[in-house]
């Protein structure tokens, strides 16, 4: 349900704390905060200005001033503010909202996070097509949009109107979209890329910001790096130790050679594009300091395809934005970039429609009703229609999916383009039309196929997996996406193989293949990364540092000082996200494993004081709560918890098994019941429900419901053996082969397996 929370749920404190538990003193945690705002506070650096640039660069200039980035944010004028604050009141969620000027200046009245009628002033817009949202300020720095937004379409297109961005939550002043909560927050989320040479300045120990910035809009430095140098040496000609900037990334020139289908590149493939653009253009979480001049992986951790973010193709789910898309795609892995497409300074496209595509792919060959079984200058004979499909955020923003992938209707659940237009059709009618038009059945994705068996937590996907990851046609965010689900099913062949890419040429796969060896034993996995602690890449150095921060204790004595430089390392890499949530859930983490409990418990807390429903600190700290026998504080934050998320499985099965440590067995039934059947649920909770079951003396249901927990989650090992022990334990072995011949296949070397095909062969 929130984009930030999918990306770094992080472990159940009782797992953490069943390794061991140390105290160390809170002073490392006093430590890094005076470290980041040392590097914070006063930090701003004087930049040039895009007006110096318009004298040497005017057409560059000119392009940019008709920009998304050159309107991305602006203070609040006349000539700024698209919204109708003519005095209009709106009414969403039950609250009232009144837009309206005074004396030149643009004012909302609507609730503040009180529930108190205030008047807010409107400092900035943010954005200006499809919609545009307001900033204003709330006090201690804070800067905030309003999820109230004005619809900057045209009226003919359902525009000219006032939205509200969640119009399917419940809004109230404790919910987290509640626009004075954390996830409308500017500062945090949002202003690294629509400002440039932003400094948050946030202050830990005020929970304040002081954020400051050279421009208020994406200007020429925000790409291109401090211009003050380039300027000088400008000025006299200077150029003998380069332009003083972080030059512009070259293009690969592509060539439609005779009888060629597609074009050919002239050049060198080049991911300085990627780094340029990527930053602000990807679902990322940001590890170090933001600099023009570093590569993507040294600044960034990329979100991978995983559930909830991208469907199991590989399209776009949630808003996701561009860079996951287009490293999926064979033009990626060829060489093209953005700009073979986009004007750099404008960001609009160099050619309009299938023009666009036809520079590199033989419009004879594509742009025919033989390739795209349209009729031509129909929307379906349009190449974006079927390899672009597009889909909505926030209510009115359509964009488009940039991994250029072929439709391929699956049984999954997986989207389409056939059906994106044809709603009235179904896939098994898409999968038809295709194979009838092709004149033979389509190929299977294999990378959609074993994504597919992996998310559904089928360990016999482990040599599916395998095979697949060392595809060479398999792009490395495939790869890296596929290496963090082999981690999910341990085993032998699994590690080997996840070892082998952890000199990987790319980082995306280096990475993923160390955050796959996290369950390796402690001193074979220290043994196998420290290699990789002296990383170049600092995405990959970060994964290492969370690896190994669990393992102190089995680092050897001669290797201790390289552990606490990883450690270190990884502390700086959390400084430049500290006001986030999620990073300090992941201080609090390291903090346990380190075994400062002290310390872990003042992270999670100021977690919950940035976002105060924010599910993983709430679970974890109430776990932590519990391992310290302070099992009350731990029942109200989950009781907090189930109130806000009663749709997650993860909440509902975490209260469930605090009734049962209160000896409430039935009463936790419900609980247990519910979290194996809200969609992010998993085979641990199945099992512990059907035991719950059963020492209520309830073996019937429970194995009524096994029998549907085994085709949800096929091929694992408790939830069938426990099958089999219940139909011995009822008398009802008739059909007893069923499960056995899946634990024969899964664990055929197991004695209670061996054991019990004999009685039953036999």
């Amino acid at each position: 349900m929130f984009a930030e929370y999918s990306l770094q749920m992080p472990r159940i404190v009782s797992q953490i704390l069943s390794l061991w538990i140390r105290v160390r003193s809170l002073l490392w945690l006093f430590a890094l905060c005076v470290a980041f705002c040392s590097q914070t506070i006063g930090a701003e650096i004087e930049y040039a200005g895009s007006k110096r640039c318009a004298a040497c660069h005017p057409a560059a200039y000119r392009d940019w001033r008709t920009s998304d980035h050159y309107k991305a944010m602006s203070p609040a004028d006349s000539e700024t503010v698209l919204g109708d604050f003519g005095n209009v009141m709106t009414s969403f969620h039950g609250i009232e909202s009144r837009f309206y000027t005074r004396e030149g200046s643009y004012f909302i009245e609507t609730l503040d996070g009180n529930g108190e009628k205030k008047e807010f002033p409107v400092s900035f817009t943010f954005g200006f097509f499809p919609l545009q949202q307001y900033l204003v300020e709330i006090g201690d720095g804070y800067m905030q949009a309003m999820n109230t937004a004005w619809d900057s379409r045209d009226r003919s297109q359902g525009g000219q109107r006032w939205i509200h961005l969640q119009p399917n939550e419940i809004i109230s002043e404790d919910s987290p979209f509640f626009w004075t909560g954390h996830l409308q927050n500017w500062n945090s989320r949002c202003a690294d890329c629509h400002s440039t040479n932003i400094t948050k300045n946030f202050d830990a120990e005020t929970f304040s910001f002081a954020t400051t910035w050279s421009e208020i809009n994406v200007a020429c430095e925000a790409c291109h790096g401090n211009g003050v140098t380039h300027i000088e040496r400008a000025a006299t000609r200077n150029w003998e130790q380069g332009s003083g900037l972080t030059n512009a990334p070259d293009r690969l020139r592509w060539q439609l050679l005779s009888g060629a289908t597609t074009a050919t590149s002239v050049g060198d493939i080049s991911n300085r594009q990627i780094d340029m653009c990527g930053g602000c253009h990807s679902r990322r979480s940001v590890i170090n300091k933001i600099e023009t001049n570093l590569s993507y992986h040294d600044q960034y951790q990329l979100a991978l395809l995983m559930e909830g973010l991208y469907f199991p193709d590989g399209q776009i789910q949630d808003e996701v934005y561009v860079l996951g898309s287009f490293l999926q795609s064979k033009m990626h892995g060829k060489g093209v970039t953005c700009t073979n497409c986009h004007n750099a300074h404008s960001g609009k496209l160099i050619a309009n429609g299938n023009d666009l595509c036809g520079q590199c792919h033989q419009p004879l060959t594509y742009d025919r009703p033989q390739h795209h079984f349209h009729k031509p200058a129909s929307s379906g004979a349009e190449c974006i229609e079927c390899h672009m499909p597009a889909t909505t955020y926030m209510l009115v923003d359509d964009r488009r999916d940039h991994r250029f992938g072929i439709p391929e209707p699956v049984t999954n659940e997986s989207p389409n383009a056939c059906i994106k237009c044809h709603k009235e059709r179904t896939n098994e009618w898409a999968v038809t039309a295709l194979n009838q038009w092709l004149k033979r059945p389509r190929a299977s994705d294999s990378y959609s196929v074993v994504n597919s068996l992996a998310r559904q937590g089928d360990p016999a996907s482990t040599r599916l997996l395998i095979d697949t990851i060392a595809d060479s046609a398999v792009p490395p965010i495939e790869k890296a996406t596929l290496l963090m689900h082999l981690s999910e099913f341990p085993s032998g062949i699994g590690m080997e193989a996840s070892r082998s890419y952890l000199s990987h040429g790319d980082p995306l796969v280096r990475s993923a293949a160390v955050r796959s060896l996290r369950s390796a034993p402690p001193g074979m996995r220290w043994q196998m990364l420290k290699p990789l602690v002296d990383d170049p890449i600092k995405s990959v150095r970060y994964a290492v540092a969370v690896a190994v921060s669990d393992i102190q204790s089995e680092i050897p004595l001669n290797d201790i000082g390289v552990f606490h430089q990883v450690i270190d390392d990884y502390r700086g890499s959390l400084n430049y996200s500290i006001e986030m949530p999620s990073t300090q859930t992941e201080i609090a983490n390291l903090a346990l494993n380190l075994g400062n409990t002290d310390a872990a418990e003042v992270a999670y807390s100021n977690a919950l004081l940035i976002e105060p429903n924010y599910i993983p600190a709430l679970l974890n700290l109430a776990d932590l709560y519990r391992a310290l026998k302070r099992e009350p504080e731990g029942t109200e934050l989950l009781q907090r918890a189930l109130a806000f998320a009663p749709e997650s499985g993860a909440v509902n099965f975490s209260f469930g098994l605090s009734i049962i440590r209160q000896q409430k067995y039935k009463e936790a039934l419900p609980y247990l019941k519910a979290g194996t059947e809200r969609e992010d649920s998993q085979p641990r909770y199945g099992y512990v429900y059907a035991v719950a079951l059963d020492s209520v003396k309830q073996t019937e249901e429970a194995l009524v419901y096994l029998e549907k927990a085994v085709k949800r989650w096929p091929n694992q090992y408790d939830l069938l053996m426990t099958q089999v022990l219940y139909m011995e334990k009822l008398g009802k072995t008739e059909n007893i082969l069923v499960p056995l011949s899946a634990l024969s296949r899964l664990a055929p070397g197991t004695p209670a397996v061996q054991q019990r095909l004999r009685q039953y062969i036999d």
